[in-house]
């Protein structure tokens, strides 16, 4: 299917990484236009970018790759333009163990300077990460919703709303705090309103006594449409041991704290959680 998108391409020049040599020819096929423009010097005619990360760092007369010199530039871009996206390829095919000592650092840079417009991909093959492209720039545009600056953004259950409510107003003096309740059969989009709301709290509580079963699938949904691993805010999944079901059930991934404790220290246990982040940050 033609997409006609006027695209920003960063490519490498490694003989040996086959990736690189499909990508273009792949992007071509799918009917994206290429700016030519190696500079970045028209990257605002471009609807986004696509790069692809090689194993050879190959410094420039600025000390930095011609990879980081885009990568740069496209984040400025992003940051000027909250339309405009940035797509990145570490193919899953490539073993990036051996690569320079210096790309290995970029790539870790790279990863830590992620904002929600750069998407970071590991797919398989290069028909598989240009379709990925091509339906994230074709879909609807996400509802807008209102979000509050917080420091703890709670959610839960209808099931349980009663104990996170109580939960809140012992933490309210102390923590301002956002709370979301889950309603059953309502037609609010609960993962794109808490996602966007995670994006301004700096550490997200996902609370289960009686509803572990709708926990445990919400926040392995809303931390993979955060970002994952390169996600800006810390979930803490945390389940009240009152409930003895819910003893050793634990999520575990890169920004996702498990914890089951008894209901009356569940308020000190978001309170500690969120003092380290504070401290590590």
């Amino acid at each position: 299917m033609a997409t006609n998108y006027k695209i920003f391409f960063s490519n490498v020049k490694e003989e040996a990484l086959q990736e690189a040599k499909k990508l273009p020819i792949t992007l071509d096929r799918a009917g994206f236009i290429f700016e030519d423009d190696t500079n970045g010097e028209k990257i605002e005619n471009t609807v986004c970018a696509v790069q692809i990360i090689g194993k050879k760092y190959a410094s420039t007369n600025s000390g930095l790759s011609v990879s980081e010199e885009h990568f740069n530039l496209v984040k400025n871009n992003v940051n000027k333009n909250n339309q405009y996206k940035s797509f990145i390829w570490l193919p899953a095919a490539v073993d990036y163990s051996d690569s320079d000592k210096k790309q290995l650092e970029f790539i870790n840079r790279l990863e830590n300077y992620l904002t929600n417009n750069m998407i970071l991909s590991r797919a398989e093959s290069a028909v598989q990460f240009v379709e990925d492209i091509r339906l994230l720039l074709t879909q609807e545009p996400k509802k807008k919703f209102d979000t509050l600056p917080t420091d703890v953004f709670i959610i839960s259950n209808q099931v349980d709303e009663e104990d996170v409510t109580k939960i809140q107003k012992m933490l309210s003096d102390i923590i301002k705090m956002v709370k979301l309740t889950i309603v059953q059969d309502s037609d609010v989009d609960y993962e794109e309103y808490a996602s966007q709301q995670m994006n301004v709290s700096k550490l997200s509580v996902i609370y289960y006594k009686k509803g572990f079963n709708w926990a445990l699938p919400f926040a392995q949904q809303i931390w993979k449409k955060t970002g994952g691993a390169s996600s800006s805010t810390t979930i803490l999944l945390i389940g009240d041991l009152n409930n003895p079901d819910n003893e050793g059930k634990c999520f575990n991934a890169p920004k996702v704290i498990s914890a089951s404790v008894p209901y009356d220290l569940i308020p000190l246990e978001i309170k500690v959680q969120f003092d380290n982040l504070n401290e590590n940050n």
